[in-house]
């Protein structure tokens, strides 16, 4: 147990502690909040998170999807391009 808390704190000093048993507390706090804060910075670094499953996962089709938004396609050129590339033979909106 923590020498602040509770009676062992009286036996050392002879007096209150809990303001001392406080900041021990928020002191041991702060430095695992930035331990995580730094290990989770540090395995991000190391091993990027995977980028989510679907369109942005394909590059052909954020190229698509760019050359639509510069109006190079209309919407009936892009449907059909996203088809085939996706192997939607149905050809839904």
């Amino acid at each position: 147990m923590h020498p602040f808390y509770g009676p062992s704190g009286r036996l050392l000093s002879g007096r209150d502690t809990r303001l001392s048993g406080l900041a021990s507390m928020a002191a041991y706090l702060a430095f695992w909040a930035g331990a995580l804060v730094i290990a989770r910075r540090e395995l991000d670094r190391r091993w990027p998170p995977h980028p989510c499953s679907g369109d942005d996962a394909d590059p052909a089709l954020t190229v698509l999807r760019e050359r639509f938004a510069r109006g190079e396609l209309d919407a009936s050129q892009y449907r059909a391009m996203r088809d085939v590339l996706t192997g939607d033979a149905g050809g839904t909106p």
